[in-house]
């Protein structure tokens, strides 16, 4: 079952879509979609995957469109008042399921303010788990520099080989020095076409809950 709700956030509302399990929930978990302003919703193939995965595994789903996407409101701010949102909503669930383990996740852009977002967050409040795809690190071409903050902790990253928006060259420069692993899906493009089913092989066999 998933219910559409609205955050009274920051700038206004936030549209948030919540994802509900089959029998008691053991976890929540909150799921970042990719550029709105690049045609990205909490409904794009990847984020949406991540977060059938997370409800199978137990947990209760935020999925929130960005500002001025969808029906949130606000304006487009780069990922910088993103993260402040992502901040509010991550605060909002935690209060709604306060005995329940935190997951997250995010897609492209969506990963970037969610790797902003943990990397905020005091140690004991972060998400057990992260699952990080696509990640942009350094100039994605024709749309903007990104700088993305080294973070710690048991950390999902997966990257196409064949990514050219958000190069895989970048992420594991910016992977090295925190010794962070990278699954890589040889000849997978940024939208990982044609690789959603080992996409779900992987993240399955990582989450524990």
């Amino acid at each position: 079952m998933t219910d559409t709700i609205f955050l009274d956030g920051p700038v206004g509302k936030i549209e948030v879509f919540v994802d509900y399990p089959e029998g008691t929930a053991k976890g929540f978990a909150v799921v970042c979609h990719p550029h709105p302003l690049q045609g990205g919703t909490p409904h794009h193939k990847v984020p949406a995957l991540m977060a059938q995965i997370l409800k199978e595994r137990g947990c209760v789903v935020y999925r929130p469109s960005f500002r001025g996407s969808g029906q949130s409101e606000g304006t487009h701010d780069e990922g910088f008042s993103e993260t402040e949102d992502i901040l509010f909503v991550i605060e909002y669930a935690r209060q709604q399921n306060p005995d329940l383990r935190f997951f997250a996740g995010g897609f492209s852009f969506g990963s970037h303010v969610m790797a902003k977002a943990y990397h905020t967050l005091d140690v004991q409040l972060r998400p057990e788990q992260l699952i990080l795809c696509g990640l942009p690190t350094a100039t994605v071409q024709g749309l903007r520099h990104y700088k993305t903050p080294e973070i710690s902790g048991d950390i999902l990253l997966i990257h196409g080989e064949a990514d050219d928006v958000t190069l895989l060259s970048d992420a594991i420069a910016w992977a090295k020095p925190q010794k962070h692993a990278i699954t890589i899906f040889p000849g997978a493009n940024h939208f990982f076409t044609g690789y959603l089913k080992q996409i779900r092989t992987a993240m399955q066999r990582y989450i524990q809950l």
